[in-house]
């Protein structure tokens, strides 16, 4: 069963300039892209046979006011044509109209009282179009389709369509307008402008200029300098004091000075001292004349005697052997 629609597909009309309002001249208008055409309610219909549709046009079709030929027509009202469709083309799977205004069509296209217009055609129960019925003049179009609003007429009453590379190199679709491209030029300009900005004056949040970053390293390491003497003035302290109580012998003060430097190094050091027994008496101590020839031992040597279980005998003659 054949259906026929009047609200399809919508398209922005073309202005008039001078010398180009005879009622003669034919101007060439996109009535029916190719293949898949869905409208603003979702329906879809179908341009798969561009040329069926070619061959069913036999006779010049009305151009009307917002599809008067298939609503006021049938019902006997006024349906007049302010132009007329005398021949249809296939331009590469696009249904295409040359057109013939009357001068009420080209008064209502200058005098900007109608800016869009749409084709109504026949279709089969699967949706695939068939024939064309009519076209209208309207300002409130069921169907816009992308792939024609980039079209636009040059002096010589010809369309013409932004290249493919430019669209690319834009990145916008091939279905452009060229104001499209003109918005798309413009907000690469804006995002050019803005890095440069950044470059002029970066976000601190992120960036830090290298002068204010060759200061802040320069006292960071002058703090760590500072920081690194003080500590080894307080591990020097320690160690210190526990040779001043005797209980390290002051031979091994530089590696217990290196095991106070690191924080587990002091408190393992600190943890010693304070649970180590005395085995080293700096005091100024008065002894004895020794008889000639006999050797006595400092206390913090019987110390080790003791802790080592060496006879003190057997350590005098071996220290007196070593002292040859």
């Amino acid at each position: 069963m054949q259906q026929t629609t009047y609200t399809a597909l919508c398209f922005q009309l073309p202005q008039f300039t001078q010398g180009e309002e005879k009622d003669t001249d034919i101007r060439w208008l996109p009535m029916i892209p190719a293949g898949e055409a869905i409208g603003r309610d979702k329906r879809t219909w179908f341009n798969n046979n561009p040329d069926a549709v070619v061959a069913a046009f036999d006779s010049k079709i009305p151009f009307d006011i917002e599809h008067a030929t298939e609503i006021k027509g049938p019902k006997g009202e006024d349906a007049d044509a302010v132009g007329w469709i005398v021949k249809l083309e296939n331009r590469e799977g696009e249904i295409w109209a040359g057109v013939e205004w009357n001068e009420s069509g080209i008064w209502r296209i200058k005098d900007k009282r109608y800016s869009f217009y749409s084709p109504a055609f026949s279709y089969d129960s699967q949706g695939n179009i068939i024939a064309m019925s009519s076209a209208g003049l309207t300002n409130k179009p069921n169907f816009i389709v992308p792939a024609l609003n980039r079209l636009t007429t040059n002096k010589d009453n010809e369309m013409k369509t932004l290249p493919i590379a430019l669209c690319q190199a834009l990145a916008i679709a091939d279905t452009a307008t060229e104001s499209d491209a003109v918005v798309a030029i413009e907000a690469l300009k804006n995002a050019v402008t803005i890095a440069l900005n950044r470059v002029k004056t970066p976000d601190l949040n992120n960036f830090v200029p290298m002068e204010t970053h060759t200061v802040a390293l320069n006292r960071a390491q002058t703090a760590e300098a500072v920081l690194k003497t003080i500590e080894d003035k307080e591990a020097e302290g320690l160690v210190d004091a526990a040779i001043a109580e005797g209980k390290v012998a002051p031979a091994n003060k530089d590696m217990y000075v290196a095991l106070c430097r690191s924080e587990s190094g002091r408190e393992q050091f600190e943890s010693f001292a304070k649970n180590a027994a005395t085995i080293v008496d700096d005091k100024q101590i008065k002894k004895p004349a020794q008889p000639a020839g006999k050797t006595t031992l400092e206390p913090h040597e019987v110390a080790m005697c003791r802790k080592m279980q060496i006879n003190e005998a057997d350590f005098i003659k071996s220290k007196a052997n070593f002292n040859k």
